[in-house]
């Protein structure tokens, strides 16, 4: 009796209270854990480790599968290690997150990661296909040696040794390496740095992520940037006019298109010059004022000229579409919308009157079997190379069927940009219009959550610069997604984590940074708000632990 008493002492709770049982519970049970925002919801969570199995799962079906019989291009073991080591990049940055008390929306991070892990066999098959690595001239001869490495790989695996001599006739011939000294060729051509910049940013990007978040939830920095927006915005301007006019070519620069890192810095400004001005930007008889006209012109329409010098229209449509609805939630002004529609339908016309490429593209999407015997016969070539791109594209859409060939099956690399703005088609060849679907549903619930962290907001600033966010990556999506199926003509824009990585990759994964640190910030507002509310103002909440 007296050692249970000396029992009851220590672990009791004094005071003669009734004996209960002690419940160990994890600190993600906790309901002020859940409501804080330091766990993440069950439904992300689930759908995070389900898209990764299926990643891990894609990888491996195609490297044990498809490579044996297609052949694979040169440096693709390290395009598999990059893509391993992306995956982890990205559970590490959630990781991180978590660590430093991350309390915004998580849905905001997590949609990337779902995206990217959903799409990224579709990319790692292309990148390690040999006919689509290869460039120019050498990709018919890789076609040729890509067939046969087929035909002599189905007959070692599906022949037995009797009707293996009757075919061949004597000793097996060897098994074609399609293209390897051709791509060899065009990656020397490339250069290391380009090289390198393309394969880097795939496991980069979760870092710039993590980079944007941290710069963004710090008042300070965000103060310091909307104080002092000359400082970081007239050497931005500089470097993009400078590689626009002096060092580009056919629209890269030294292999590579930076032109995308440029696009969050112009975002961030921008919001930063609404958030200064909104009041009288929607007074129609303030808008006229020399000072806030010259405002307008240096931080929304400087930054567009570069991009319809070097004849970038998507790129273009992407940054002035983005700055229009920034505007446009900026000032609650309709007739904001109105007059920035009017002046982009001049600057598209324009752009399709000057511009040869784009004009091909428009008549592409609508008149597509002209008469070749008009042209001459350097056109004509052109036009039948062009049009057979559109065919491939409709092909891969169709031929897919509901539910695809599976992962790296099919012909998606045969559509000469499969990687980039024709994403879609690739996803359909593989995964049929059901995983087309899914892809479009899961893209369009991110911009749902970007959007909806945006109406959150009470600050101009942080209201207009998610909606820019949205917009800047939301834009691109519906331009390829339906640029891709020939509902509109092609823009030559990528879909952000669904395409190709580079510049758009670590532009995007930057400015969901931004996002997440302004929805972070807004939910420790909240919590703030709501532990200094007065007694009896603030709703209640239930108290306790639930236990089923």
């Amino acid at each position: 009796m007296a050692l249970r008493d000396l029992f009851k002492r220590r672990g009791g709770t004094g005071g003669g209270g009734p004996e209960g049982v002690t419940i160990a519970l994890k600190a993600h049970n906790r309901p002020a854990e859940q409501r804080s925002g330091r766990v993440m919801p069950g439904p992300l969570w689930w759908g995070l480790l389900l898209a990764s199995l299926f990643y891990i799962a894609a990888h491996f079906s195609i490297v044990a599968a498809v490579w044996p019989i297609h052949g694979t291009s040169t440096g693709s073991g390290g395009t598999l290690i990059r893509d391993g080591i992306a995956l982890g990049a990205w559970i590490a940055v959630l990781v991180a997150l978590r660590s430093l008390g991350y309390r915004g929306s998580w849905a905001i991070v997590v949609f990337p990661i779902l995206i990217f892990c959903l799409t990224r066999p579709t990319q790692f098959q292309l990148f390690s296909d040999p006919s689509y690595q290869a460039a120019g001239k050498v990709r018919g001869a890789a076609n040729d040696a890509k067939a046969t490495r087929a035909r002599l790989s189905t007959i070692e695996r599906t022949y037995d040794d009797e009707r293996k001599q009757i075919v061949y006739q004597g000793p097996p011939p060897p098994l074609p390496d399609p293209f390897a000294k051709a791509v060899e060729q065009e990656a020397r051509g490339r250069g290391f740095i380009s090289r390198s910049a393309a394969h880097f940013t795939v496991f980069i990007a979760p870092f710039a992520l993590l980079v944007g978040f941290l710069l963004s939830r710090e008042p300070r920095v965000m103060r310091w940037v909307r104080d002092r927006r000359l400082i970081p915005f007239i050497p931005t301007l500089g470097v993009f006019f400078v590689l626009t006019i002096g060092f580009t070519q056919l629209g890269k620069v030294g292999g590579m298109t930076p032109w995308e890192l440029f696009l969050p810095v112009f975002i961030v400004i921008w919001a930063a010059t609404l958030a200064e001005d909104a009041y009288n930007l929607a007074r129609p008889g303030q808008v006229v004022d020399p000072r806030r006209l010259a405002n307008l012109f240096l931080y929304g329409a400087m930054p567009v000229i570069p991009f319809l010098i070097i004849r970038e229209l998507g790129l273009s449509i992407v940054l002035a579409g983005s700055m229009a609805a920034m505007l446009l939630v900026g000032t609650r002004r309709g007739w904001w919308a109105g007059l920035m529609l009017a002046v982009w339908a001049v600057l598209v016309f324009a752009a399709f009157r000057v511009d040869e490429r784009s004009a091909t593209r428009l008549e592409l999407a609508y008149d597509p079997y002209k008469d070749a015997s008009a042209m001459g016969e350097e056109e004509a070539e052109k036009w039948a190379a062009k049009l057979h791109q559109m065919k491939l594209f409709d092909a891969n859409v169709t031929t897919g069927g509901l539910l695809g060939e599976g992962p790296g099956r099919g012909h998606a690399e045969t559509a000469p940009n499969a990687a980039d703005d024709g994403y879609i088609t690739a996803i359909a060849t593989h995964w049929g219009w059901a995983g087309a679907v899914s892809i479009v549903l899961v893209y369009t619930l991110f911009i749902v959550q970007l959007l909806s962290a945006a109406a959150r907001e009470t600050g101009a600033f942080e209201r207009t610069l998610l909606t820019g966010v949205a917009m800047l990556i939301g834009i691109p999506f519906w331009l390829a997604t339906l640029g891709g199926i020939r509902l509109i003509p092609l823009t030559g824009v990528a879909t952000a984590f669904a395409a190709h990585g580079g510049a758009k990759l670590l532009a995007s994964a930057l400015a969901v940074g931004l996002a997440a640190g302004v929805s972070h910030r807004r939910a420790r507002e909240e919590m703030f708000d709501e532990a200094l509310a007065a007694p009896g103002t603030a709703e209640p909440r239930a108290k306790g632990i639930r236990i089923r």
